[in-house]
């Protein structure tokens, strides 16, 4: 189990077979990504930037959970995870190409691109000047601060350079074993990097995945996506090993970690549960109409992505991982990583494409005539505070009023519905061919808006529910996240051979 036993297993090898699959992954992507833009002319191309920027925030993510993790055990003087550390240490170099796309992103939001508009709302200058809410937030949701965000990640990977420099740096110390002054120089930059990670990450997600919803927000929020990054970040870290040590790396490796970060997975998949319950149970008790239509939307028009959410995220990994020997079963614990991961894939897919489709609804519902925007209450009649939505009109009625009634006006009349939504199903999609510019007679209103209730809303493959493109793009990124990640792998020893905490790390037992 020793690292001078095997010391030819100490550097991996990236081969040409493995490095081919890899960018066969990539170039899949790819692909899926020009397809999704070449046949997403409807919605005006809001699925390929929806579906850029979930999966660049999932990898982006999981390759700062783990820096993270680095720092969090260097600063905690833990010595545990000594035999594995230079996999997070691979892992963490992908932030430059999240950084990259990020830019892109930013970019396109800049340049008004087509769909950048219905991705975040705030980007559509006509809106947001009749829109009093977007007015109030627009000091921090506009194209300027949002590519700050790319200056973040360009900190974390400073960070995480001069860490792995520093890392790499002790395996040529002369003094074999007992490396105490590069392991200070990890703790000094760990401790510097945790408080900006904590204040930045909250940043950063809160302009990505939050301000998609525009006109809604959580101070859970923040935390619940954070830790959804963490476990998944855990839980790849955990298949990486296993795929190292059937090539007869990682031989320190013992059941003893894999049942520690088996307990990260277990832990973490109750915490990342309880923040997601916090969240929603203080909404639906406070049930504000600012914060509840949040909720309405997943609940009432993507029932199957919000269970699937729960059963795959928390009941699974809950029920499988509570017993001790299973975290200590290799099949176990690697199927319910590699189910967590795609799992938590999946919960980012519903933090962000519910709100595309409401922006999409909108816009396609209002024609881009922003005169029918939603009804707010501003600042000024808010006894000088923030701005509150108090209803939306037309397909934009996701919230419940005090008085459990919506009203839909259209032409020279007035139709009122009861609210219950379980009586009129959930409010169909507006589409060029129901809505025209939200000019509807009698008739008009009485086919596009009572009969859409009555028949419930139509599902769109890459909004309601991930797609062969999305799932063939999640794969793309992953097969580039693999490629940075084992090109850093083979750069470097896999075992921190003067790391003071290495015999320790060796000897692991509980």
């Amino acid at each position: 189990m020793g690292h001078t036993n095997q010391p030819a297993n100490n550097q991996f090898v990236f081969d040409g077979k493995l490095k081919g699959l890899t960018l066969g992954l990539f170039v899949l992507g790819l692909v899926c990504l020009v397809l999704t833009y070449a046949t997403d002319s409807e919605y005006h191309h809001a699925i390929f930037w929806s579906n850029l920027l979930h999966n660049t925030v999932f990898f982006t993510g999981i390759s700062f959970a783990a820096l993270f993790f680095i720092c969090v055990h260097t600063l905690g003087w833990g010595g545990w995870h000594t035999v594995f550390r230079r996999v997070p240490e691979a892992m963490m170099m992908y932030m430059p190409v999240g950084a990259v796309l990020v830019l892109l992103i930013g970019a396109g939001v800049m340049m008004n691109a087509p769909g950048t508009e219905m991705l975040y709302m705030w980007a559509d200058e006509g809106l947001v000047k009749t829109d009093k809410l977007l007015q109030h937030k627009s000091p921090f949701l506009n194209p300027y601060v949002y590519l700050l965000t790319v200056l973040v990640i360009g900190i974390w990977a400073f960070f995480a350079s001069v860490i792995r420099k520093i890392s790499n740096q002790q395996d040529t110390y002369d003094n074999e074993g007992k490396d105490a002054k590069h392991l200070f120089k990890l703790r000094f930059w760990a401790a510097i990097f945790l408080p900006i990670a904590g204040f930045s990450s909250a940043f950063a997600i809160w302009q990505w995945v939050m301000s998609v919803d525009a006109h809604w927000y959580s101070t859970l929020f923040a935390w619940y996506a954070s830790v959804s990054l963490w476990v998944s970040s855990v839980s790849l870290m955990l298949l990486l090993i296993v795929f190292l040590q059937s090539r007869g790396h990682m031989t320190g490796f013992s059941k003893e970690h894999m049942h520690d970060l088996g307990k990260y997975i277990f832990g973490f998949s109750v915490f990342w549960t309880y923040l997601w319950f916090s969240q929603f149970m203080l909404i639906w008790y406070a049930n504000n109409g600012e914060e509840t239509q949040y909720f309405f939307l997943r609940f009432e028009q993507f029932k199957p992505i919000f269970f699937l959410n729960i059963l795959i995220n928390f009941l699974v990994p809950f029920f499988t991982l509570m017993m001790n020997s299973s975290k200590r079963t290799l099949g176990t614990v690697g199927f319910i990583a590699g189910l967590v991961i795609f799992g938590h894939w999946l919960d980012f897919y519903q933090m962000i494409k519910p709100g595309v489709w409401h922006n999409i609804e909108h816009h396609m519902h209002a024609g881009h005539d922003h005169s029918h925007s939603s009804n707010y209450t501003s600042p000024e009649e808010n006894g000088g505070g923030k701005a509150v939505l108090t209803y939306y009109t037309g397909a934009d009625s996701l919230n419940t009023q005090a008085d459990s009634t919506h009203t839909h006006a259209a032409g020279d009349s007035t139709h009122t519905h009861a609210a219950d939504s379980t009586q009129h199903g959930t409010t169909a999609p507006a589409t060029p061919e129901n809505h025209d510019g939200h000019n509807h007679g009698d008739k008009g209103h009485a086919e596009a808006g009572h009969d859409a209730h009555a028949h419930g809303h139509s599902t769109v493959m890459g909004i309601h529910f991930p797609g062969l493109l999305e799932l063939g793009t999640m794969l793309g990124f992953l097969g580039l996240f693999l490629f940075v990640t084992f090109s850093f792998l083979a750069k470097s020893s896999l075992l921190p051979k003067n790391d003071p905490f290495l015999e320790e790390s060796e000897h692991h037992h509980i």
